[in-house]
């Protein structure tokens, strides 16, 4: 009897998550990997990749299990109806099962200037880099208050201190964090002299600024896009069903629904309905769907997995931010990602970020030889009696 053959098309978190915790569950199983480059990229680090701080690389081969094939290709189409895709060299690579985490890419960000660099691409953040190695007094903006948007404008502040940053949100800077969160980014943000620009849409990206839709002329060298984020278009492109930013619709197991041997994870993917409508495009979001990918087509081959005999469930523990090297911020959270009042800052939330940022790879690591991460999953809400008929409690 022949393998099964399991493709996993991206080198992301998703991806190498889900490889290397399918190559331990089934012996029966040819598990092949294809992604465009060799050296897997943290996205969670192209902050510091623009500003010079980041660390060493890391090649895919050597986050993957021996048991996982490698191939270094695009993926062109993929053709569901016929279980296999077309690869950039002209080939074709046909599945069983195919995992799709494809991911992210910037979106367009509606300018042809070449002073715009998005936070999504390795390439752009390398490019500012290089840019910045000449002209460290430049005026920069960055352009979304998000998680992403804050940490470059803290990094460049921080590592480029002759430079003028102003930080741009069409709402309020940190809108996902708690209040006290809030204010503590923001004095970290006015002490390294970041210019805050709040509830101001850009609408015009010129060459050398941006007009906001209250009239003001935001003046810069470089732009940081950090907002506008789009899936992927590998699934839209093939005819899977998708939403606007080019997410594939799955089901609750992580399934599209036309084609069952289809599994996604990661950024790339979107579970319809409100039980899902929390999750976000994030590290955390997608190295748990990798893993529940992983156990889902394990538990399909006939290896009954408690994980992947349930439909996909994530609880959110914590969301972190750095604010230069010496600072940061850890917003402890609801499992449906809303904020409490519990937050770490200073030095130690420095510390946090930068252990949750290594955890990633670890992860990897260690998924090899044993099942290492644990996805969080929500408490079960209690049941109550009314009406002589039990209910679940609202909370």
């Amino acid at each position: 009897m022949s393998k099964k053959k399991v493709l996993i098309v991206g080198g992301g978190y998703a991806g190498i998550a889900a490889a290397n915790r399918l190559s331990r569950k089934n012996s029966e199983v040819d598990i092949t990997l294809i992604t465009a480059e060799p050296t897997f990229r943290e996205k969670i680090r192209n902050h510091q990749v623009i500003a010079g701080t980041k660390g060493k690389d890391f090649q895919i081969r050597n986050l993957l299990s021996p048991k996982v094939k490698l191939l270094i290709q695009r993926v062109e189409k993929i053709f569901p109806k016929e279980n296999k895709v077309l690869l950039d060299n002209g080939t074709y690579f046909e599945y069983d099962y195919l995992g799709y985490t494809a991911g992210m890419r910037a979106g367009d960000p509606g300018t042809k200037g070449i002073n715009y660099f998005s936070i999504a691409s390795f390439q752009d953040s390398e490019r500012l880099r290089k840019e910045l190695s000449h002209r460290p007094d430049a005026k920069i903006t960055v352009l979304g208050g998000g998680l992403s948007g804050i940490e470059v404008a803290t990094e460049l502040a921080e590592n480029y201190p002759l430079a003028k940053i102003t930080l741009l949100d069409s709402d309020k800077i940190g809108k996902n964090f708690s209040s006290n969160a809030v204010l503590y980014m923001k004095e970290v943000l006015k002490n390294l002299k970041v210019n805050l620009i709040e509830g101001e849409r850009g609408e015009d990206l010129l060459e050398d600024k941006i007009k906001t839709s209250n009239g003001t002329q935001v003046l810069h060298d470089y732009c940081v896009i950090s907002a506008g984020l789009v899936a992927s278009d590998l699934g839209k492109n093939s005819g899977l069903g998708s939403n606007k930013i080019g997410q594939v619709y799955l089901n609750e197991y992580m399934q599209v629904p036309e084609y069952t041997n289809i599994l996604g994870a990661g950024d790339g993917v979107k579970v319809p309905g409100e039980e899902y409508s929390y999750l976000r495009m994030a590290c955390a979001t997608a190295l748990p769907m990798g893993i529940y990918l992983a156990e889902r087509i394990s538990n399909l081959l006939g290896n009954k997995s408690k994980i992947g005999q349930k439909p996909f469930r994530l609880a959110y523990v914590g969301r972190c931010v750095s604010l230069g090297r010496k600072e940061g911020l850890l917003q402890f959270l609801n499992y449906d990602d809303s904020p409490t009042e519990k937050i770490w800052t200073g030095k130690l939330g420095a510390i946090v970020k930068e252990l949750i940022c290594k955890f990633t790879v670890f992860s990897f690591k260690a998924e090899k030889y044993f099942d290492f991460y644990a996805i969080p999953q929500p408490k079960e809400r209690p049941l109550v009696k009314q009406n002589e008929k039990f209910v679940t409690a609202e909370k």
